[in-house]
């Protein structure tokens, strides 16, 4: 069922959870508006074959070769998306995954150009065939499911994305897909007899024989708990055994069959088919699919458990889709985590699938835990989870060498949904020729209610075991609920069946009642004859209602006999269709353009599915913009247009007309100047944002002019001294026009009026070359839009003039190394200089910090360079850092991968006791080809206690600035240079003054040092070296304490060479 609004509604039919023949329609996707995450930063290739390169809050896209496309770019829900043109039509048919172009995911998923070397696909078409890809490697055929699982090498995406759009149109058709092979997350005594598992087991149900596969990490052979109970396994990660290296998979099986004395399994006289789907690389989409079909068509395990999610979309992804198909196929039940996010609308997929028992948690008092994610389902408002069970703070089998001792306390959904297989095991065993279906009607129909808690957050309530296994009726099917859409009166109510199966040898009588007032019975007492069945109409009915969701549970009730179903009832806020036809710049209807709608409160956005030159979208009351790229092929120019509109009390229809469109056009007084290669156009309204960067048309830009109050419009363009390599001069153009797009899109930029920027390059390896990225920083906004320049051979100079009135972004990058910086406004001129020495620690950006009793520091700036203010870092740097407390060792992790801001990469995060406690933090890197900095040793030592906020650590920063070396980081033998010296601290930090400072030199690499006379001064302090007279290189070893008694002792190995 797709998780669209249930359009059979209108037709007076009910929607139901897993009922065959019930029918569903989504109507574009929606999503909330974000900003950007500052965690997130690297380079990554799409599909198409192009490179987005993201530091911060900026970045650039590198268009692959022979591309004429341009990008739509935003920032939705936290995350930036950058999606090329060729490829939109396609994401908004729902037929190519959106997550291919969300670069935030792509970087949180380790699927940058830094960590891997290909992009792993799930591919979908008629009779299991793979789509059109040149040079995918197949990695998986997953036949059952008509899927195949790819990785295409990111050099040859270009090739591989005209191969595919050769065979657009059976993608277009909708009878191909394409997906991400995504990334999940797993959801983290006297459980058992809180769900009643005791009781059933001296009743002699133990889940005997029954298999329950457990799809996870891995698990641990050696563990007493486990001997006997896993009877078979098979490995679908990287990992070369099944060997359970994160502690989860174990815990997991142990929950369910464990077979240890004190921590006993739900289900001890089950078995465990072990299905190893992830590794310490990861959980991926490809590797679940293949532990689905193993399990349920191969092994045919009657319950599959899966403890673990991702975020759901409207929409089915493909693990969703299995859990549908292989449950209705192979009759077996999948027992699915809901998430551990908390939040309402938080179920995770693939337990927003309609057939997956999803599971939530309640603590050891039955109440719903904070942590378990809550309805409804994204798309259509279904109810969501079906049962809870406990998950808080669950003792079972560690594994070996992931915790101290034979067992663990861990808490999760995770944890619940072990619970509930287990429980669905001893069913099985009970009723032996049961479906999983059956056995989810009633597992889900058995559960005991929190009292306080609706449907949304907990189904029908907590697992009941005993309960499960006496009674003898069951109700199909497991959940209803009507989504309505905004419709006159009259319309508002929806009716449907509840069958009612009598499983024992006597007549039941039930009464009916429905927990709510949008739900009606009748008849409200049935009689269901010894196995047989007996059905009750079921009315929702949402007429008085205003918008919202309306949850309920209806209840049929025969002695201890009770049958809960949850339900629900959705109003959509009032709503009317938006009909847009777009005609190009000669009037004519045009099927090439991409177009979304949004928001201007919210910036809530939700793509159009054209039908040839015409969308129609429902949207509720309130004040939309409509947004429309539209490409000619005539003359390969690009038009874009920004449309406000009001949806009041009717359907609006809405035209987007290209012969309103006026030319974008940049001009410099110097004759010898041209345009680049790429253009950007960025626009800002309120919570919304979007950009194009786009290559410079041979048919030019267009826009359609519109007046409209708070909206901003920023174009830019670099332009280059003509058929010259490398350029001696470029000038950033930028034109801002505030309330709208202007009437003349046009910018004459005359060179005296322009900012003048002389900027020095530096090398420190012969032969290197640069790349310098730089763009205004949008007024009134915390974003960057920006152009690159190509190739600056090193080392060399160049004179900018940029348009004045603007901050600018700029990041500097040669090899490894990336340099940040943003400088004032400007409007003066200025000189810089890139890539000077010293290179070392810098907590311009951040120094790390304590929350309460988590410490987090991040090592991605370690290799800043001489200039104040800036952060550095350097992707092929390695090492380690370590915390020790009271001279004890806390936590260490590796420095790999710094690539800018994303600290996850090369942070290291600790718990620490409350009290005040004096740490030792060692910081030690290498990056030998970098030719200067080519270590850093670094050892700060400070106090710290429990906060009540976020606080930044006390740590220091020791950075120089050499004076009078050449453009490539050299000083002349034998002479004497000044090194001004200041210390830095973390924003936010206290500044406690320095009470000493030593310096050191070495001219052997650190082999043996001699002091340096160190001389205070205004800003810090300034020191004299003599250098030697012979080549070679200069290290610099500082030791720093302050008045409250932190300290720092740096080395910087070869901070500046001598020659």
């Amino acid at each position: 069922m797709s998780k669209g609004l249930v359009a059979a509604v209108l037709a007076g039919t009910l929607g139901v959870a897993a009922t065959p023949g019930a029918v569903t329609a989504g109507h574009g996707s929606q999503e909330g508006p974000g900003r950007p995450r500052s965690g997130t930063a690297g380079s990554v290739t799409l599909l198409t074959g192009d490179r987005v390169v993201v530091a911060g809050k900026r970045f650039r896209v590198e268009l692959a070769a022979d591309r004429e496309v341009h990008f739509s770019s935003g920032y939705r829900n936290g995350h930036l998306y950058v999606v090329p043109s060729d490829a939109a039509s396609l994401v908004a048919q729902g037929v190519l995954d959106e997550r291919l172009f969300d670069v935030t995911q792509l970087l949180e998923w380790h699927y940058g150009d830094a960590d891997t070397a290909d992009i792993p696909l799930i591919t979908q078409s008629p009779e299991g065939t793979a789509p059109a890809l040149k040079g995918a490697a197949t990695t998986r055929r997953l036949t059952g499911l008509g899927m195949t699982a790819q990785r295409v090498a990111k050099k040859s995406t270009g090739e591989a994305w005209r191969n595919l759009l050769g065979g657009v149109s059976t993608l277009a058709a909708g009878k191909s897909k394409i997906w991400l092979d995504g990334r999940r997350s797993y959801t983290l005594d006297r459980s058992t007899r809180q769900i009643g598992a005791t009781e059933a087991w001296q009743q002699g149900f133990t889940g005997k024989d029954v298999t329950v596969a457990v799809l996870d990490s891995g698990y641990d052979p050696t563990h007493p708990d486990l001997k006997d109970v896993v009877t078979q396994s098979r490995n679908f990660s990287d990992d070369p055994d099944i060997v359970d290296h994160l502690g989860h998979g174990t815990h997991v099986a142990s929950v369910i069959a464990g077979a240890g004395e004190k921590y006993r399994g739900v289900a001890p006289g089950a078995h465990i088919a072990f299905g190893k789907v992830s590794g310490v690389d990861g959980l991926f989409d490809s590797a679940i699919l293949a532990g689905m079909e193993w399990a349920a068509t191969e092994v045919k395990a009657k319950i599959v458990n899966m403890s673990f999610g991702g975020t759901d979309e409207p929409g089915l992804d493909p693990v969703e889709q299995a859990v549908n198909t292989l449950s209705q196929e192979t009759g077996t039940l999948f027992v699915v985590a809901a998430g551990n996010d908390g939040g309402e609308g938080t179920v995770l997929t693939p337990g927003s699938a309609d057939a997956a028992l999803t599971v939530g948690a309640v603590d050891r008092s039955d109440q719903v835990a904070a942590f378990s994610s809550k309805g409804p389902r994204i798309g259509d408002h279904a109810v969501k989870p079906d049962v809870t069970a406990p998950g808080v703070d669950i003792v079972a089998a560690a594994a070996a060498g992931t915790a101290d001792g034979t067992h663990v306390a861990k808490s999760g959904t995770s944890m619940a949904t072990p619970h509930v297989a287990g429980a669905a095991a001893i069913l099985a065993q009970r009723h032996p020729d049961w479906s999983g279906q059956q056995l989810k009607a009633a597992l889900i129909g058995s559960a005991r209610p929190t009292d306080g808690a609706t449907p949304y957050q907990q189904g029908a309530g907590r697992v009941d075991v005993p309960r499960s296994l006496a009674q003898e009726v069951i109700a199909s099917p497991t959940g209803v609920w009507a989504a309505f859409p905004w419709q006159h009166p009259g319309e508002r109510r929806a009716t449907g069946k509840i069958a009612y199966t009598n499983t024992g040898a006597t007549p039941v009588t039930l009464d009916l009642a429905a927990g709510s007032d949008v739900l009606t019975l009748s008849p409200q007492r049935l009689e269901v004859p010894a196995g047989g069945q007996a059905s009750a109409t079921v009315t929702i009915d949402a007429e008085d209602k205003g918008p919202g969701d309306y949850p309920g549970v209806i209840t049929a009730t025969a002695g201890d006999t009770v049958v809960r179903t949850p339900a629900g009832a959705y109003v959509e806020p009032e709503s009317y269709d938006a009909t847009v036809t777009v005609l190009g710049r000669d009037g004519a209807a045009t099927d090439s353009m991409q177009s979304y709608v949004y928001d201007q409160a919210t910036g809530t956005r939700r793509n159009l599915v054209f039908h040839g030159n015409v969308a129609r979208i429902r949207l509720p009351k309130g004040r939309w913009n409509l947004y429309t790229e539209i490409y000619e092929r005539k003359d390969r120019s690009l038009t874009i247009a920004h449309q406000p509109f009001e949806i009041a009390d009717a359907d609006v229809p809405l035209t987007v007309d290209g012969r309103k469109a006026k030319q974008v056009t940049f001009t410099v007084d110097d004759p010898t100047a041209v345009p680049g290669r790429l253009f950007a156009l960025s626009m800002v309204n309120g919570p919304w944002t979007t950009g194009i960067l786009a290559n410079n048309y041979s048919g030019g830009f267009y826009v359609i002019p519109v007046r409209q109050p708070g909206f901003a419009y920023l174009a830019q363009t670099a332009w280059t001294k003509k058929d010259t390599t490398p350029t001696p001069y470029r000038y950033d153009l930028v034109d801002y026009r505030k309330d709208g797009i202007p009437d003349d899109p046009g910018y004459a930029a005359r060179t005296r009026d322009m900012v003048k920027a002389t900027e020095t390059y530096r090398s420190s390896v012969p032969g290197a070359t640069g790349v310098l990225y730089s763009g205004p920083v949008l007024p009134g906004s915390d974003l960057s839009g920006g152009v690159d320049t190509s190739a600056i051979p090193l080392p060399s100079s160049l004179t900018r003039y940029l348009t004045p009135g603007f901050a600018w972004n700029d990041e500097f990058s040669t090899g490894g190394l990336v340099e940040l910086g943003t400088g004032p406004v400007r409007d003066e001129g200025f000189t810089q200089v890139w890539n000077a020495a010293v290179a070392g620690p810098s907590f311009a950006a951040s120094g790390g910090s304590r929350t309460g009793d988590t410490l987090d520091f991040p090592a991605n700036g370690l290799y800043t360079s001489g200039t104040a203010g800036r952060t550095g870092m350097d992707a092929t740097a390695t090492g380690t850092l370590t915390l020790a407390g009271n001279g004890k060792e806390i936590a260490t992790t590796d420095i790999i991968g710094c690539i800018a801001y994303r600290s996850e990469e090369c942070s290291l995060t600790a718990t620490l006791p409350e009290a005040d406690t004096a740490y030792t933090l060692t910081a030690s890197s290498r990056r030998p080809e970098a030719g200067l900095s080519t270590g850093v040793d670094a050892v700060w030592t400070f106090h710290s206690a429990r906060t009540a906020k976020p606080e930044s650590l006390p740590l220091m920063a020791v950075r120089y600035a050499p004076q009078d070396l050449d453009d490539a980081n050299h000083a002349k033998p034998g002479s004497r240079t000044t090194v001004p010296i200041w210390v830095e601290r973390a924003p936010g930090a206290r500044r406690t003054a320095v009470s000493s400072i030593k310096l050191e030199a070495s001219a052997d690499d650190g082999k043996t040092w001699r002091p340096v006379r160190v001389q205070a001064t205004r800003s810090g302090w300034t020191a004299q070296l003599g250098n030697p007279t012979a080549p070679g290189y200069v290290s610099l070893r500082a030791t720093v304490t302050d008045k409250a008694g932190n300290g720092v002792t740096q080395t910087v190995t070869r901070a500046y060479a001598v020659g």
